[in-house]
Order: C-alpha cells, then structure tokens, then sequence
C-alpha cells in the first residue's frame, strides 16, 4: 500500500499514524455533531468502496482511506453515545431511590475513610425489585471503608445488588463514568470477572502490604506508588507536593518504568540465547532455527514481565498505553523490523479508542500520551539550548533530564493546568534531583517485595537499603514544593486555550525542525528513555553512592538513636488530615526496651505519620497492641498498626455481637498468625522487667446491652516504678461499667497519679465518675476526644463541656484535643508531662 504513495513520501511509514489520527479526529467530531449511526456507518461502506478502486492511486487512496477512519471513528462514538441510549445509567438520574445489579469492574480505589467502586450495571428496577430492566454503562460508588485489605468489601469481579438514587458523576470523574452513587446499601451476590485479573490484583495488594510491613509511612506509600502506581491513604499529605513539583509521574505509570523492567529482564535472560562460544563461526540451518526459538522464546518472557506490569501498576488508561507500546518495542526486533516511536504511539492510542472511546477524555490518557509525544518531539530541540552545559562534570545527563522534563512539560502545559488548576515551575529542578533515581528506586523495590514474599524479616532488611533513598525523594519534594513560588495556580481557564495552545505550539516546533533540521528525529528508532542512554557513564558512581549513603545514613541513624533511660507515655494526636483530634492512642516505650500500642484512634494515615516518627525506622515490630474497645475511633489505627508492624500479642476483650470492624479486626489476627488473648478483670499483662498493666474490667462473661461498645471497654491500670496511671478510656462514659469497678475493685487498685477519659461532646459523664475520681485521687486527668458527628465538625466544636466534677477537683486537666501530642516521662525520680 505504502509503495503506491508517490506524491507524499513524507508519509513513508506512518501510514497507521494517518489513520489514527483520523479515527480519533472522527470520534471527536461525533462528539460535537451527534450525527445518526445509520449515516456513518453507510457513508464508511461507500469508502471502503473508494479506498479499493483507487488502489493504485496513491492520493486518491490516502484520501479514501483518512474519510473511511474519520467516519469509523465517528460511527463507534455514535453507537455507545449516552445521549442517544436510553438504557444507559445516566437516564435513571434525579428519578428517585432504584435497584441495580452489576459488576465491580476495577479494583477498588482507597481513600481515609471510604472506597470508590467502578461497577459495570447491567440492569435496574425502579418498583423495589418486582421486575427487572436492561441497562448499562460504567457508574462509580462511594462507599464507607478505606482499608486495601478487607475480605469482606467488594472486590474486582464481584457481583453486586445497590439500593440508592443515582446521581450526577463526581467531578473530575473518569470519562467511561455515566452516574455515580453515594454511600447506598450494597450486598455481594457472588463473584466473577477474569481471573487472570482477579488474581493480578491481588497480587498487588499482597505487594503493597509487603511493602507496608517493611518499611514505615510514609515512605512506605512512597515505594508503593512508585513501583505500583497505587495511591494509599498514607500518601495523601505528600500526593498534592509531587502535582506541585511537576513529579506526579514518579507515581503514575508510564513508558519510563516499563523500558527500564524490560531492560532488567532482557538482561537477565540474554544468557539464554547467547552464543556460548567467542567464534564468529557461521550456524547451521538447525542452529539458526534453535537461536531464533531462544530468542522468541526470551522475548515472551519479556512480554509476559510487561504485561503482568502493566495491571499491578493498575491497568488504567496511562499504564495500557505504556504497555502496549513497550510490547512493540520488545517484538519489532523479532520481525526484523526497526521500532517506530510514531507508529507505536498511534497503535497503542488506536487500539485503546477502538475498545473505549472515552479513552481519549481521560486526563491520564491524555497527560501520558502527550507528554510520550513532546519527549519524542522537543527533547532534541531543548537540548540545542543546553550545550553549553555538557561540558560541566554530569553536564550531559543534567542537560538530558532537564530537557526531558521541559518536554514533556510544555506538551501537557494545558491538560496539567485543566487537571490540577497549577502550573510547576519549580519542576525542572525537582526532577533533576529525583528522576535519576527511579531505576534504582524501582530496582530496589523489586528486590524488597521478592525478599519480603519468602520471608518479611528478608523483605524489612531488604528495605534497609532503600529507606534512605525513599527519605531523600520525599524530602526533597516536601522542600522544594514549599518553596516561595514553586506553582502557579490557575483558575477558570477558557476551554478554547488548549486548541490555540496547540496550534501555536505545532507552529513553533515546524519552524525550529525547518530551521534546524538535523534536530528532526527518525520516524524509524530504537528506542530508548534519553535518560538511559546516559546511565552508562553515571551509572557507577550513583551504584557506590547509593551503598556509600546506605552505610552513612544507617550508621548515623543507630549511632544517634536515643536510649531508653525511662518509661515514657505518648498520647498520639491522631485526627483526618488538617481536622482536630479524634480517637485515641496511646505509645509506651520501657527502660528496657518494649513497646505497646493502646488504641489507634480514627484515622490510620495520621497513626502512621505519629508513630513511625517516633520509632527507628528499622523498627518494625511492637510487643503489644491493646485494643480497649471496638469503637472505630479506636480500631480503625489499631487495625492498621497489626496489618503493618510485627506484633508480640494482640490483646482485647472480645465482643458478644461482632461488628464488621471487628470482624476485619479478628480476621487479621488470623491471617496474619498473631498471638491473641481476651482478658477479663484480674488479668495482669507485662510489659518489661518494670511495668505491669491490670486489668480491671471488664468481668466474665461480658455484659449483654444496648451498648457494649462502652458497657464492655477495657479498664487498664498502669503500674510502674514512680508511676501508676488509670486508664479509664471509654468505660468513663459507662454507668454500667463505673458501677461495677465501684462495687468490684477494692479502692487500693483505683489509686493513680494519672487517670485518662475518653469525653464525647453533647454527652454528659455518669455520676459514678466524680467517685471513682475520688478514690483515684490523681495529680492530673487527661481527656482524650471521642470521633466527632459531621454537625459537630461543622459547627468546629471539638472539645469536651468539663462538669463541675472535673472543675472543682484538686487536679489538673488537660485535654488532648487542644494540646495536641503529649509524653509523660517517668524514672527513678519521679514523673513529669511535656
């Protein structure tokens, strides 16, 4: 076909980018024009009929040819238009409260508190389930829960039945979303979906809670989203400075990341089909055969790493383009054909659209297909202008990542702007101090998960090695986003700007080729990131930096490790990100070494961030985790502390009638082969040589009632030299339990110099407490906060109304809602609180 077109040999080759472009040109057209189906799809047949009697004609064929993909990209938008489908979801929004069946077609995406589904609807009832109807499309589902490993929430493939109004999609939605549901009732059904899938994605979270074992927060979210391109709770307070530094690529997917697996597994198999002797001898027809299956037989293997790859990191829109085209980069060798950067982007955009045309309004999509393009394009044409800096020691490799970044960065200027409403300026320079260790991040993360998957203590002294340069990627974006005038925001941008943007940009880039044109790159290329051509001279002094700052940066961590000189008390102020402290937690650390958790407060991510500053971060085991009571505001941390650290025993009080929480609480103990214990009143924990923790409620068995939340919370008395602390937690808003400890525990046992609440705002203490605070007779009390009701939080009252029992007592009190973290130090010379 190309042979015959001899009036445009600039075309040469890029036949397949011409009918690309013209496929997706189509596709936005109809988007415009809403033309009927029945139209293009007769007009397509009436060009197919042109394209093969102008055969021969080159010209008038390469015109059949772009008007036959025009009117086919027109006729598949047409088809699965919402407007023009009134079974699609989006024509059941504003109708009131329905029935749906449907498919969670992705996997779940996990935010603080809740989970957004992607299910795939494939009928509705609007009379309460009596009958049934026929309809499709993609609609998106919050619902409460943001734990990555729940067995009992919705997974990919699952079927499931909603009760719920359908409403508009959220902002910023995916493009395939029609509608979208908040929080409605939903039950599984039964399972289903590709099990190949099924079981990629659940490799990837088994890798992610890897990963979380081994390392602490947040550079554990950090690896995590560079090496899977999966965003954690955890990594929210971080995920708004890698978009302000123009490095939101580091945890996206992208091409970069597959070339460089694809080229630690083709170096690793090229053993395979490798010549065994130095002779250049010619090989014999049966040799030649062997050969060639040696090397098809390496390039699968290849395929298969990218493939697998390509869903771990997702499988979303950015990850499927960088996979397609790496799978071309690695069998156009096979056909003795040159890899083509042009053609395989236009491939790989093609056969995306052709399967789903929203595709092409998908910011991601559309960031990692431009961004590809303006790294082809205007790489050569930004390193023009930094000659002059070669000549500098690194001055190549400085040159190329700058150039790289300028880009890809000019080609999604509008796209960035629309997405993030923020430009980056301060980009290039962020990139230039982080880009050159995505290799070794991503290779040292390999290492870690394979190691951790045959033992974690393999996988945590595995994660050694790559903890510092974790810490130095997130410290430096942290720095350089808070940086006066690192981004610029923008706002209420005019939708015509991307279009003139554009064409400005295409007039530029054809004067500087026709200007320089030495600068124009080869259609035809093998093909590699401009960062990796450099990696051969850089590459061995960043291998003996990389182990120099290894050594350094452990040595100097243990050596400055402070040692236990006494018992300290951290109660932990945890709370959802720029919100006040809810829940609580308590750290204890002993003279001689252990360390137990009391409770995790409501949010896990603000847990994390507390705790792992605290502990060493080779540190990744506790002697004990002590769960008071199965209210969320003080499981939800707790649950996520015995998913990620080593635990010695898991301690509670059980519960008559599980809640789902609780549920997931045991069933991770399980999982996990966690020693656990219930105790009941009279049972002594110790912690140390030093410290002792009893157990003063609750008895057996527990108490049947309304509230057992509360009725049945642990009451711990903690005893140690100069010390002794009550820990009367949510029990203090019990008159079942206050009663009981009254009439069950002799006074001595009462006696503290510390006595520790929970207060819950709008909610009076029982009387019984003033008694018991009587008895105690304590110097200090501390009250922690229960989690708060949304109309408390928006009305910002965050602190608990102190009765006049509390007021008119000799003691102090503090509450942790206004003053934050607080540590209570104890030795052989008494105690004191900071």
């Amino acid at each position: 076909m190309i042979k015959h077109i001899k009036l445009l040999p600039e075309l040469r080759g890029l036949i397949l980018v011409v009918v690309a472009v013209a496929w997706m040109a189509g596709i936005l057209l109809e988007s415009w024009l809403l033309l009927p189906s029945g139209a293009l799809l007769f007009g397509a047949t009436i060009a197919l009929g042109s394209v093969i009697l102008l055969w021969r004609n080159g010209r008038g064929m390469l015109v059949s040819l772009i008007i036959l993909w025009l009117l086919l990209g027109a006729w598949r938008y047409a088809i699965v238009s919402p407007p023009a489908d009134p079974q699609a979801i989006s024509a059941s929004i504003g109708t009131g409260k329905v029935d749906l069946r449907g498919t969670v077609a992705d996997e779940p995406k996990f935010s603080d508190r809740s989970s957004s589904l992607q299910i795939a609807v494939s009928s509705i009832s609007k009379n309460g389930g009596s009958s049934w109807q026929d309809a499709h499309g993609q609609l998106e589902v919050q619902i409460l829960g943001g734990s990555t490993n729940n067995p009992y929430g919705p997974n990919y493939g699952d079927d499931v039945e909603l009760q719920g109004k359908v409403q508009p999609p959220f902002p910023h939605h995916s493009p395939e979303v029609l509608a979208s549901m908040i929080f409605p009732q939903l039950s599984i059904s039964g399972s289903g979906g590709n099990p190949i899938l099924a079981a990629l994605f659940k490799l990837r979270l088994s890798l992610a809670a890897i990963i979380t074992q081994s390392l602490p927060q947040p550079m554990a979210a950090v690896l995590i989203a560079i090496l899977l391109s999966m965003h954690t709770p955890a990594l929210g307070p971080l995920l708004q400075a890698f978009k302000e530094t123009g490095t939101a690529h580091l945890i996206a997917p992208s091409g970069f990341k597959v070339t460089i697996l694809a080229g630690f597994v083709a170096a690793s198999t090229r053993w395979f089909y490798k010549r065994r002797d130095n002779q250049a001898k010619p090989l014999l027809p049966a040799q030649k055969r062997e050969d060639n299956w040696r090397r098809w037989l390496a390039a699968s293997l290849v395929i298969l790493v990218i493939i697998v790859y390509t869903f771990l990191s997702g499988g979303g829109p950015a990850a499927l383009r960088a996979g397609i085209m790496g799978i071309l980069l690695v069998i156009a060798p096979r056909f003795g054909r040159i890899y083509n950067i042009y053609t395989a982007l236009a491939l790989s955009a093609l056969i995306m659209s052709m399967f789903n045309v929203f595709v092409l309004w998908d910011a991601g999509f559309q960031l990692s297909f431009l961004g590809t393009l303006g790294i082809v394009m205007l790489t050569p044409l930004f390193l023009r202008m930094f000659r002059p800096f070669e000549r500098l020691p690194f001055g190549h490799s400085m040159a190329e990542t700058i150039a790289v970044t300028l880009a890809a960065q000019t080609a999604t200027l509008p796209i960035f702007a629309f997405t993030f409403n923020q430009v980056s300026l301060i980009a290039p320079v962020t990139n230039l101090l982080t880009v050159p260790l995505l290799g070794a991040l991503l290779s040292l993360g390999i290492m870690a998960c394979v190691a951790g998957a045959i033992s974690i203590q393999l996988g945590i002294l595995s994660s050694w090695i790559i903890w510092p340069l974790l810490w130095y990627t997130d410290h430096i974006v942290s720095l350089c986003a808070s940086l006066p005038g690192a981004f610029q925001s923008v706002n209420n941008l005019d939708t015509r700007l991307p279009w003139c943007y554009y064409g400005i940009l295409i007039l530029l880039i054809s004067f500087a080729l026709h200007r320089w044109p030495e600068q124009r790159q080869p259609h035809e290329v093998n093909f590699a990131p401009p960062l990796l051509s450099a990696s051969p001279r850089i590459l061995p002094v960043l291998r003996y930096a990389a182990v120099l700052v290894v050594i350094l940066a452990s040595g100097a961590t243990v050596a400055a490790a402070p040692a236990n000189e006494q018992l300290t008390i951290t109660l932990l102020n945890v709370g959802p990100a720029g919100k006040s402290s809810q829940g609580e937690a308590l750290l204890i650390r002993t003279v001689d070494g252990k360390t137990a958790l009391i409770d995790g407060g409501l949010d896990a991510a603000s847990l994390a961030q507390e705790l792992d500053s605290r502990l060493p971060f080779w540190q990744r085991s506790i002697d004990a985790v002590i769960l008071t009571t199965p209210k969320q505001d003080h499981l939800v941390g707790s649950q996520d502390v015995i998913n990620r650290f080593q635990v010695g025993e898991v301690v509670d009080a059980g519960m008559l009638h599980p809640s789902t929480g609780y549920a997931l609480w045991r069933h991770t103990i399980s999982s996990r082969n966690l020693p656990y214990s219930q105790v009941r009143e009279g049972t002594s924990i110790p912690l140390g040589t030093q410290v002792t923790l009893q157990v003063l409620w609750p008895p057996s068995p527990l108490h049947r009632g309304s509230d057992e939340e509360q009725d049945n919370a642990l009451v711990v008395r903690l005893v140690a030299p100069q010390l002794s602390m009550l820990l009367l937690g949510a029990a203090a808003l019990s008159k079942y339990a206050l009663s009981g400890l009254l009439t069950t525990i002799e006074p001595a046992y009462l006696h503290a110099d510390v006595v520790q609440v929970v207060g819950e705002v709008g909610k009076d203490f029982p009387i019984e407490l003033s008694t018991i605070l009587q008895i105690a007779h304590p110097s200090l009390i501390i009250i922690t906060p229960a989690a708060l009701s949304p109309k408390l939080r928006k009305a910002g009252i965050t602190s608990t109304v102190l009765p006049p029992q509390f007021v008119n007592g000799s003691w102090q009190v503090i509450q942790t809602a206004k003053m934050g973290t607080m540590e209570i130090s104890s030795s052989i010379t008494g105690w004191t609180i900071r």
